[in-house]
């Protein structure tokens, strides 16, 4: 059984998900996920990772804080080994802030990336804002080269097709602004 704050938590989830209308089985398609494991969410048999916390928090159109606190804090901490950390062969990203934190538009991550292209050809849903940390890359935006530097910043329309290249090794904090659905 869960501690008094994970059944808040589930508690809350269940709450949102039935003022939004949505039966178990709806919201688990919605996130991805199967009915069994919202079933175990919201009983407070389990509790979810930060990952998963922030795309049902999305599914439902609610801030990941919503589920902590009657109202919002003054102060959050994400503590290192609650925030996800996904990584492919070239790229490292850990989220620093997940969709709902500050609200469901917004994510913030660090990023590491190995020498080599890291970032294939894309187009995104919204802006996107990077600041490089350490080291440099090339930046493509639509078919103009860009080199950016330590220090550099650049802050982009993801509607138009773009690829990062690290010239070596890369970090960036990459900050994500979501068009509304």
């Amino acid at each position: 059984m869960g501690s008094v704050n994970e059944n808040k938590v589930s508690n809350k989830i269940r709450e949102a998900r039935k003022k939004a209308g949505l039966t178990m089985t709806a919201l688990a398609k919605k996130v991805g996920v199967s009915y069994l494991t919202i079933y175990r969410i919201e009983t407070g048999k389990v509790s979810p990772s930060v990952a998963l916390l922030s795309e049902i928090a999305h599914c439902l159109n609610k801030p990941i804080t919503s589920f902590f606190d009657e109202k919002r804090g003054e102060l959050t901490i994400i503590k290192s080994s609650e925030q996800p950390v996904a990584q492919s062969e070239k790229l490292t990203v850990r989220l620093l802030a997940p969709k709902g934190l500050i609200n469901n538009q917004i994510s913030i991550s660090l990023c590491k990336a190995e020498k080599g292209e890291f970032v294939g050809r894309h187009k995104t849903n919204g802006f996107e804002f990077s600041y490089i940390i350490r080291g440099s890359c090339l930046f493509r935006y639509g078919n103009t080269d860009y080199k950016l530097e330590q220090g550099d910043l650049v802050y982009f329309d993801g509607g138009i097709w773009h690829s990062v290249t690290a010239l070596e090794l890369l970090e960036f904090l990459a900050i994500y602004f979501r068009n509304k659905d």
